[in-house]
């Protein structure tokens, strides 16, 4: 396991891609998601004309400050992900229906994912990062399109044009740019090296004699 000495590490997310992540690379920390109006404040940022991919670091730092507020001494990690498709954001569905829609709209074509991860320390927001892979989703047939819906059922609501890539999402995606981390949610490599710079190290493990 890794930890920043001293200091307790809080992803403030409920998102399992994102636990997965950190649990993978052996950080040693505890979930706690922020829970915050997301469509509001997207939509609020948005209509006053913020870009998608500064309103990825936004949501980001509101989940962050939210969580500082109640663990001032802690070392935060926040993140947000945004659809941008020609400048038009896409939201997670909210029925089957309105799933297939969004993805017959974007099969055959490219989007971004404006991915953002903020940081709190001591109650402070010490630093950023945005990245914006370009995912290419395959053409797909309207049979394709229904048989993959029929394979993923309800899970097609958990995310905006309905793919996970580390699961079946694999199969309606083409190729991509950018990190593969970036795409599950979270930039990981820059955060990891961020966080060595302040104390990210092998934990000490206990023996037992």
């Amino acid at each position: 396991m890794y930890e920043i000495k001293d200091k307790e590490i809080i992803l403030a997310s409920a998102s399992t891609s994102r636990q997965a992540m950190l649990q993978n690379a052996r950080i040693r920390f505890r979930s706690q998601p922020a829970h915050v109006d997301e469509e509001s404040i997207k939509h609020s940022a948005i209509s006053e004309g913020i870009s998608l991919s500064d309103c990825a670091v936004l949501l980001a730092e509101i989940k962050g400050q939210r969580i500082a507020l109640e663990n001032p001494e802690a070392f935060i990690i926040a993140s947000d992900q945004l659809l941008d498709f020609g400048g038009r954001v896409f939201s997670k569905p909210k029925s089957l229906g309105e799933a297939k829609t969004q993805l017959l709209e974007l099969q055959g074509k490219a989007h971004k994912l404006h991915t953002s991860v903020v940081v709190f320390l001591d109650g402070e927001r010490i630093w950023h990062h945005l990245s914006s892979p370009i995912v290419t989703l395959r053409s797909l047939s309207v049979s394709e399109i229904d048989n993959y819906f029929d394979e993923i059922g309800n899970s097609a609501l958990q995310t905006p044009a309905s793919y996970k890539i580390e699961n079946q999402g694999c199969h309606i995606i083409a190729h991509f740019s950018g990190a593969y981390y970036d795409i599950l949610g979270l930039p990981l490599l820059p955060l990891l090296g961020f966080m060595r710079l302040h104390g990210l190290s092998p934990a000490n493990k206990t023996i037992i004699r």
